[in-house]
């Protein structure tokens, strides 16, 4: 069967405005990562961050109940979704049916058709320590095709050869004395902070999405600052 073509998705529109919010910052931070291959957009970046932290001013403003500040709330919404479906149709029109392309742009894809989505590949990962946020590494993965989330792992021991994958599922056991934090996120750049200075960490990622998750990324050591 022949590889179904891949399209933008336009779900974000049915999110939240504090979802908009969120999923806003995100396009907007791999557009400016990947503007060599966005080179025009329909909506300048400028005006993308404009349109969007509006909204994420309005959407708190509204929490206090006013019926102004809702309906202004409301307002910046309706931009918003005309605003990011416009960059959304620029994305589809430049990616011409990568998947890939429209990954680097922070939109969600979909196919013409629906079957089944394979898990996705092995991630690649780059790791600095980030001497402006304390003791803190920062982290970040290559763009990674069919993924709808990341987890990123950083121990205090290469934990590589204790950990196991089946289906959603991943298990790390046999070793003591093993400091581990994990974070969950749609973003492919993450800063773990509050660590040990001087000590070694050990990082390592794994994308997910429905059909389940993918294989760990190359583990990365990083001292912290």
């Amino acid at each position: 069967m022949s590889e179904r073509t891949a399209k933008v998705s336009m779900g974000f529109i049915d999110y939240n405005p504090t979802q908009k919010g969120m999923f806003g910052d995100n396009v907007i931070a791999e557009m400016t990562a990947h503007a060599p291959v966005f080179t025009t957009p329909d909506v300048p970046l400028p005006t993308l961050i404009q349109v969007n932290d509006d909204l994420k001013l309005k959407t708190q403003q509204a929490l206090s109940g006013d019926k102004v500040k809702i309906q202004e709330r409301d307002a910046a919404e309706k931009l918003w979704d005309s605003t990011f479906r416009k960059e959304g149709e620029y994305v589809q029109r430049i990616a011409n049916g990568s998947k890939l392309i429209i990954v680097q742009s922070g939109y969600h894809s979909t196919d013409t058709e629906v079957h089944p989505v394979a898990v996705p590949g092995q991630p690649i990962l780059e790791g600095w320590a980030n001497k402006g946020k304390g003791s803190g590494i920062h982290v970040e993965m290559q763009p990674l095709a069919d993924c709808r989330g990341f987890q990123f792992i950083i121990s205090t021991q290469n934990i590589m050869g204790n950990i196991h994958v089946k289906g959603d599922t991943v298990k790390m056991s046999g070793m003591a004395d093993l400091v581990v934090d994990v974070k969950l996120t749609t973003k492919r750049k993450v800063d773990f902070e509050d660590l040990t200075s001087g000590q070694n960490y050990y990082i390592t990622a794994f994308g997910f999405n429905a059909s389940g998750v993918g294989e760990a990324a190359n583990v990365i050591e990083v001292i912290a600052p």
